[in-house]
């Protein structure tokens, strides 16, 4: 947890990335010129550390409709991840249908809703998607949010090409891991973060996931690009783009 690194309550991060883990949250930032993976259990704590101008790219829907529609960003997000990764791009279901904590409940109201069943892999998300959809309207949040894909990331790293190994597979994640070079420190960070955290809360591929969202983040405006280019908005003004390296 950030308590546990003993950051001083003056400490502000410019930049951070943030993947969803099995005991909440994994956020990556830079501390003395190092990356640092750290967990919290939820997103209100990195507050003490953001400021309003703190980019932070995370790995999870940021806009939701509220009919049969499909977002545009996820359309074009699976068309770069052809032919490989395209299925990591889930379908996200109109806000109503993550508002609903029962499984039948929700497969129920998303066949009313678009037609379509829901798999139990995005209603697994649903608890993340609720909490971020909140934050982002709570007063009290700080620092500009973007929706990251990790995939798309790396493919944008890769000079466009989709990676064709798994995340979860050694191969796919040191491919990952060489992606990254312009993150100096990445397996230092990796190496501290499996000894600080037991596998049961947090994974290699959610740490590496985190780690290329802060890369993101970290990239001047002009060495990222948002897909669609001009993204819409969602009923409560947040922004359907995802977010990646030019």
């Amino acid at each position: 947890m950030l308590a546990d690194l003993g950051l001083s309550a003056s400490l502000k991060f410019p930049a951070v990335g943030i993947d969803g883990c099995r005991a909440g949250w994994v956020a990556a930032f830079q501390l003395d010129g190092e990356p640092v993976l750290a967990l919290v259990k939820g997103l209100s704590e990195l507050t003490p550390h953001l400021t309003h101008e703190t980019t932070v790219m995370i790995d999870m829907p940021i806009g939701l409709l509220n009919d049969a529609s499909s977002r545009q960003c996820d359309a074009l997000a699976r068309e770069r991840l052809r032919p490989h990764r395209s299925s990591s791009v889930f379908g996200v279901p109109p806000r109503a249908v993550t508002r609903i904590s029962d499984y039948p409940q929700a497969n129920a109201l998303s066949r009313e809703l678009t037609g379509k069943g829901l798999s139990k892999q995005s209603f697994y998300l649903f608890p993340k998607i609720r909490e971020l959809d909140d934050w982002l309207m709570n007063p009290e949040r700080q620092g500009e949010w973007w929706e990251c894909h990790p995939e798309v990331a790396f493919a944008q790293l890769n000079s466009g090409v989709a990676l064709k190994a798994s995340k979860k597979s050694e191969e796919g994640q040191a491919e990952r891991v060489s992606l990254l070079a312009d993150l100096p420190g990445v397996n230092t960070a990796l190496e501290r973060a499996s000894k600080n955290y037991k596998r049961k809360d947090l994974l290699p591929d959610d740490c590496i996931d985190a780690l290329v969202c802060l890369l993101t983040a970290e990239r001047d405006q002009h060495q990222r690009i948002v897909i669609p280019a001009t993204p819409d908005k969602d009923e409560r003004g947040l922004t359907m783009g995802i977010m990646a390296p030019a």
